[in-house]
């Protein structure tokens, strides 16, 4: 997931400045974002993306559907051992990247088959498009406001007066 926060020079100056002095601290913030963050996922996975009619993933092929019929019975779409969703939905799980520092954070999974379903890049095959790792606007717009809190907290943590907002 790819999160970018556009801040107003004045604050990006600011957010500079407290960084280079070891002082900016959005690791509490970060966790709380990681948690929600595999909680969404979860949820793009129980319901085969639920972000919209048309966003919905592409139902198996006939001849795939029962051939993981057969030997993954009941298994829902992109689900066989449940790896990459463990990875992606379980802190710790094998695969989970959830790194978090001062000044950022990385959440997704190294499981090397989930960028052919999740990318949207040129397709090589007929694999269609499976997109599990991007959240709903909802919830990313509800992040950025934690966030912004967080960076507001340690402007005020550290003595500067912030007026107005801080994102562009």
């Amino acid at each position: 997931m790819k999160l970018s926060i556009k801040l107003t020079p004045e604050s990006q100056r600011k957010i500079n400045a407290l960084a280079k002095a070891g002082k900016l601290d959005l690791r509490p913030t970060m966790n709380v974002v990681g948690k929600g963050y595999r909680k969404e996922v979860g949820m793009i996975f129980d319901h085969e993306q639920p972000r919209g009619e048309k966003d919905r993933w592409a139902p198996l092929s006939d001849q795939y559907a029962a051939w993981k019929a057969k030997r993954f019975p009941g298994a829902p779409i992109l689900v066989q051992t449940g790896a990459l969703r463990r990875s992606m939905t379980s802190e710790g799980a094998p695969g989970n990247i959830n790194t978090i520092g001062k000044t950022g954070a990385v959440f997704g999974t190294s499981i090397p088959y989930g960028i052919y379903h999740d990318s949207d890049g040129q397709r090589k095959s007929k694999l269609p498009r499976r997109n599990f790792s991007e959240p709903s606007d909802r919830r990313r717009g509800i992040w950025m406001r934690q966030i912004e809190d967080n960076i507001r907290k340690n402007f005020t943590d550290n003595g500067i007066n912030v007026e107005g907002g801080i994102m562009a």
